[in-house]
């Protein structure tokens, strides 16, 4: 069974259209509006994740001109969505400056037909405007930190309404979990579907998935761990920043051993492998090798594997 290998990549034209499906809506905020969206990250160092609110930005425009006219966006100009995000919502997202730091633009596109960069996993309903700011985005990382943390390159961005969009939002903070480097490439957690053919970034420890060989790479459909499987999801492992894709796609599988191996599979009936994205993701700084466990004769198992340790 071939470890190291990236998956079939999707096809170029699915991400190319992806990647051009969004322009910026706009890039100025009218007089009069505030916007506020607050970024947590997961740090791939130390942990720390950030939930302090921005702060609104002063408007340039004379307080005189007349306030704008037209429907309320519930989000503000920047974000540019005319109607509320819902949980399960797929989005493709263009940073307005730098990525978690600053304001996106989002389109909700088709969480399989797209390239989605990210999902929103649950949605923060506040009391009032107040709440929204002041709490929602503390509540969006208690309700999302088991799916940031399981995924292989994943934060966590909440985007909180507007003063004047906040009814038009549903009261709502909308708790989206987006690639870190690279788009996660479809549905995250427990809104995915089982047979759903996994990309790399996509993959949760604790996931089981069957290994089926292509002739460009691999498919890996999601599956229940009670029913027969191949692989087991038990972790991430982080390259080295200097180290090339061709270098890391050929040693994923030895980094993954280095970490793993003597103690999921200390025996001869078990071995370990490491999967990585491919190139244009690895490029971007997705450079992590997700690694599962699996029987030594590539043959199906069934039950999950409990972690070594546990009960």
């Amino acid at each position: 069974m071939p470890g190291a290998g990236p998956p079939a990549p999707p096809p170029r034209d699915k991400k190319r259209l992806a990647l051009i499906a969004l322009v910026v809506a706009a890039v100025l905020v009218v007089a009069g509006g505030t916007w506020l969206a607050v970024s947590l990250t997961k740090d791939s160092g130390d942990g720390d994740t950030n939930n302090t609110a921005n702060k609104p930005p002063t408007s340039s425009v004379p307080k005189s001109d007349p306030p704008p006219t037209g429907p309320v966006l519930p989000y503000g100009d920047v974000v540019g969505l005319s109607e509320p995000l819902e949980t399960g919502d797929c989005v493709q997202a263009v940073w307005s400056g730098t990525p978690f730091k600053s304001e996106p633009n989002l389109g909700v596109v088709d969480c399989a037909e797209d390239w989605p960069d990210g999902q929103v996993v649950a949605v923060d309903t506040a009391t009032d405007y107040a709440d929204a700011r002041a709490e929602g985005a503390q509540r969006c990382a208690n309700q999302t930190r088991a799916v940031v943390d399981a995924l292989p390159d994943a934060a966590l961005y909440a985007v909180v309404p507007t003063k004047a969009g906040f009814t038009a939002a549903n009261s709502g903070t909308a708790c989206l979990v987006l690639g870190r480097h690279a788009a996660i490439g479809g549905e995250v957690g427990r809104l995915r579907d089982e047979g759903t053919r996994l990309w790399v970034g996509q993959m949760s420890t604790g996931d089981c998935w069957i290994y089926e060989e292509q002739d460009d790479g691999y498919n890996a459909p999601l599956t229940d761990c009670v029913k027969p499987h191949t692989d087991q999801v038990i972790g991430v492992v982080q390259a080295p920043e200097e180290m090339t894709y061709e270098k890391g796609s050929d040693n994923a599988t030895k980094l993954c051993r280095n970490k793993f191996e003597s103690t999921w599979a200390p025996g001869s009936e078990r071995t370990v492998y490491g999967w990585v994205a491919d190139e244009e993701d690895w490029n971007k700084g997705f450079k992590k090798a997700v690694c599962t466990v699996s029987r030594t004769d590539g043959e199906k198992t069934t039950g999950k594997i409990p972690a070594p340790g546990s009960v």
